[in-house]
């Protein structure tokens, strides 16, 4: 005898999983490769090697996250899962580089810190999108990453 409801099953097919990853991938590599056109000196420009890089991400907004009693922080709300650990990435049509968020502070200023440093970024790229967490990623050229650390605003 089969019951008169069936128990529903929260889990996704494999295949739903699979096509999101596809579609993903898909997507990234056409934004990378959609940068604009190439100029001679672009295109003849080869990937010289790897770099690190390092920065702060910031909240401005006391409303985003919360302070702990050890003078940390951590994102709240919209933001959670900006929080000690999170994954930073930096993508390239040459690579991928990930690194953590660490040492997360609240400042006397009303602002949370964390900051993070990411090793093996393909050097010589048109493009580099970093993302924090599950946060929209940014665009930055190579010139922006390069000298001092980057900062990145989250409000």
């Amino acid at each position: 005898m089969q019951p008169l409801h069936p128990e529903s099953t929260s889990r996704r097919p494999v295949w739903m999983w699979a096509g999101g990853a596809a579609g993903l991938g898909l997507a990234l590599a056409m934004f990378l490769n959609n940068s604009g056109p190439l100029t001679d000196a672009a295109a003849s420009r080869p990937t010289t090697g790897t770099r690190v890089v390092s920065g702060a991400v910031v909240f401005g907004d006391g409303a985003s996250f919360t302070r702990d009693d050890h003078g940390g922080c951590a994102g709240i709300g919209a933001h959670a899962d900006v929080i000690d650990g999170a994954q930073v990435l930096i993508m390239t049509t040459g690579g991928l580089a990930a690194g953590r968020l660490t040492d997360p502070q609240a400042l006397t200023d009303g602002t949370c810190r964390f900051r993070f440093s990411v090793r093996g970024v393909p050097t010589g790229q048109d493009a580099y999108l970093v993302m924090v967490a599950d946060r929209d990623p940014r665009q930055y050229t190579e010139q922006e990453l390069t000298g001092a650390p980057v900062s990145l605003r989250v409000d």
